[in-house]
């Protein structure tokens, strides 16, 4: 699962740069309901899984497809978003958009588990393509509008283009390096926090996986509530700054030798504020700060060292468990990478805002 799991974002890392060439072709509703499409397609093809060749390399082919369709959406709904919003509402709007992941992963939480118990997991099929049928039914109106090219679509470039333009920009840059650090921590808190309470307090896997729904569901409603701060008071540096060390704190909590029920409440609570928390805020400043017209140039490329983080984290972790022999120190290893970026952008005397 975890070489699924690396692979799929290494998929989004490719569909996050190709967007930008995407967008010079088609319409920005074209390739939105592309990516929905993809999304149904490959997991039917992952459903094929299996340890023969001709299984697997199915399964494989799903998982990209999936990938690339992920690594589409937030460029090119980006794109839709500048369009329609002003500069001091992308923060809520951009926010809102990224409760997408925590949200769909409670539902798979809660949906999954009685699938696969009742008819098999490969059932799950069914549930994604009827998801995927209720998305594009909803977001045919809002997409109305966008049957044509964009306003200011992107140049048809070579794709390295787009990322050297983003991080040839100061403030672009930084951030883009900021969600990297950010994106390993994301990766340490959905990929590590249960089998960490797993392995250091002796916890069921039921019970420290409902300490990760906490986590989840606290991060899905700090995206909204960031986005809200930052679009009345701006200084998304402040915020951004303060949830990497904010991070800190919350793995102190939770990786503390003597666990009590308060101390992982209150550090699933806050690691789920910080480590997901940052996300749309992030992309939105991103976006604001993008050279004119390389607004989803700017995100593709934030987005993709996002993906990056998530990708390597688990290498990450790997190295530093059987450097040091100890999975607590492993976990405060990534935690400090998430902190040490926080710290620098507290020190920074640049705004990351143009508001």
């Amino acid at each position: 699962m975890g070489y699924y799991t690396s692979l799929i974002y290494a998929a989004a890392i490719i569909g996050s740069m190709v967007t930008t060439r995407l967008l010079a072709s088609f319409s920005i509703r074209f390739v939105q309901f592309a990516a929905l499409l993809a999304t149904g397609l490959g997991f039917e093809l992952f459903c094929q899984v299996g340890t023969d060749p001709l299984p697997l390399a199915t399964a494989i082919a799903g998982i990209m497809l999936m990938g690339l369709a992920y690594g589409v959406i937030v460029p090119s709904s980006s794109l839709a978003l500048a369009e329609c919003y002003s500069k001091r509402m992308q923060p809520l709007v951009v926010s809102v958009r990224q409760t997408g992941v925590p949200v769909g992963t409670a539902m798979v939480a809660l949906i999954a588990p009685v699938v696969a118990h009742h008819y098999g997991w490969q059932h799950m099929a069914a549930v994604v393509w009827a998801l995927v049928a209720v998305t594009a039914l909803l977001a045919k109106r809002g997409l109305r509008d966008f049957g044509a090219k964009a306003n200011h679509p992107p140049g048809r470039e070579h794709v390295l283009s787009a990322l050297q333009v983003s991080l040839a920009e100061p403030a672009t840059r930084r951030l883009a390096l900021v969600s990297g650090s950010y994106g390993i921590n994301q990766a340490a808190l959905t990929t590590y926090l249960v089998p960490s309470l797993v392995w250091l307090h002796g916890m069921s896997v039921g019970r420290s996986a409902g300490y990760l729904a906490i986590a989840t569901m606290a991060g899905a409603a700090a995206r909204i509530v960031f986005g809200m701060t930052t679009a009345r008071f701006g200084r998304a540096n402040l915020h951004l700054g303060l949830l990497g060390i904010l991070s800190g704190f919350a793995w102190l909590l939770l990786l503390w030798p003597l666990p009590s029920f308060m101390r992982l409440m209150a550090g699933s609570v806050l690691l789920g504020i910080s480590a997901m928390g940052w996300n749309g805020i992030l992309l939105a400043e991103i976006a604001l700060a993008a050279p004119s017209g390389k607004t989803a140039e700017a995100v593709a490329t934030g987005t993709s060292f996002a993906y990056l983080g998530v990708l390597v984290a688990p290498l990450i972790y790997v190295q530093l468990d059987h450097a040091i022999d100890s999975k607590r120190a492993a976990l405060a290893g990534l935690a400090v990478l998430a902190v040490s970026a926080g710290f620098a952008l507290l020190r920074s005397s640049d705004n990351l805002s143009t508001r």
